[in-house]
């Protein structure tokens, strides 16, 4: 559904490709978890922001590595070899673009930042150094960013999200010299 080459989803639509109950889509909009759209009765998703709330919610289990191949990174844990696929790449890419505009552009709200401190824990350096070193920088940018929005609006970013940003500024660091 769409026009303009904009794809739009329905709720019951993303609700059984999911194995969800229709609610629990609705919930993840009313908590802002999921951007949409309501033009008339129901609400609609786009594509490209449906795919940015999975992404940033994927789970991938922890490789095995034997202890000569651990990471100095998060202190001893183990690092994931991911390998960003030309569609992880445009996905993040346009999830980015969208983050800074709506940064540049002064237009996000409480929930708004909070969702997208979720986001912020979740990279690490491990994934940023299968990114380009221009992503990596942008990554770390924004993420500084979210904390300035979060520490001017009183959001309170926890340890964790503060940590994620300090891991990428020493790797980047370390990556530079």
């Amino acid at each position: 559904m769409g026009g303009n080459g904009i794809s739009f989803r329905g709720v019951h639509g993303i609700a059984d490709e999911l194995g969800v109950d229709v609610q629990t889509v609705r919930r993840w909009i009313q908590s802002g978890k999921l951007r949409a759209f309501k033009p008339g009765k129901e609400y609609r998703v786009r594509e490209t922001d449906l795919e940015e709330f999975l992404a940033a919610r994927e789970v991938r289990p922890k490789a095995v590595t034997s202890p000569s191949q651990r990471s100095l990174f998060n202190g001893g844990e183990e690092e994931r070899r991911y390998r960003p696929t030309t569609q992880d790449v445009q996905v993040l890419d346009r999830y980015l673009s969208r983050l800074q505009r709506a940064l540049d552009e002064d237009r996000m709200r409480r929930p708004d930042v909070e969702r997208e401190l979720d986001v912020v824990r979740t990279f690490g350096p491990a994934v940023c150094a299968s990114m380009s070193d221009e992503t990596a920088d942008l990554i770390l940018v924004l993420g500084r960013r979210l904390l300035e929005k979060a520490k001017e609006m009183k959001i309170a970013a926890d340890a964790e999200a503060e940590a994620g940003v300090a891991r990428l500024e020493e790797w980047r660091q370390r990556v530079a010299s």
